[in-house]
């Protein structure tokens, strides 16, 4: 229900905020969103026993010369209605309509051991074929135990372990004799 009430606002910001500057009034957001991973934050934000006027000077007020004219305003409405715990949910769903607008992702890959930058460009070019967006991978240091390569925002998964492989070998070779 939250997110649903949080992409509202994002539509919101989006229609009243050029494309370009996007990634500034992000950037801001971002900002915000940091202080609410206080705990002494949250728990002010969630409390219902402090008004909405008094979470929006505490949180939002010290922010007001660096925050846009529009995004404040934004702020404040959402204040007004005591959607403030929405920012982080605002935040992300703002940082995916940029990139959806631009057409970059960002995914992960794992592997057992590293891979070198030719192969994750040539994943890169492979993945950007297939999708017709621009894909940058990054190797975390998740080990397993063959490839997985991971676009969250697109829903693309691709997944090849040695055990898989191995399993589904011994099946073909099962069902073949």
């Amino acid at each position: 229900m939250n997110e649903l009430i949080a992409k509202r606002y994002a539509k919101a910001l989006r229609e009243l905020v050029p494309e370009k500057e996007l990634p500034d009034q992000l950037r801001l957001l971002r900002e915000l969103q940091a202080s609410f991973e206080a705990p002494e934050v949250d728990e002010i934000v969630r409390s219902p026993l402090v008004r909405g006027t008094e979470k929006f000077r505490l949180l939002v007020e010290p922010l007001k010369e660096k925050l846009d004219p529009r995004l404040y305003r934004l702020l404040e409405v959402m204040s007004e209605k005591g959607r403030l715990d929405l920012v982080p949910a605002l935040a992300e769903i703002l940082d995916y309509e940029i990139k959806r607008l631009q057409n970059r992702f960002e995914g992960t890959v794992e592997a057992d051991s590293k891979l070198p930058k030719e192969k994750l460009a040539e994943l890169e070019s492979v993945l950007a074929h297939y999708s017709g967006a621009k894909i940058t991978l990054k190797q975390t240091g998740a080990k397993s135990d063959g490839l997985k390569v991971a676009v969250d925002d697109l829903g693309l998964e691709l997944n090849v372990s040695k055990s898989r492989l191995k399993s589904e070998l011994l099946d073909f070779i099962q069902r073949a004799l």
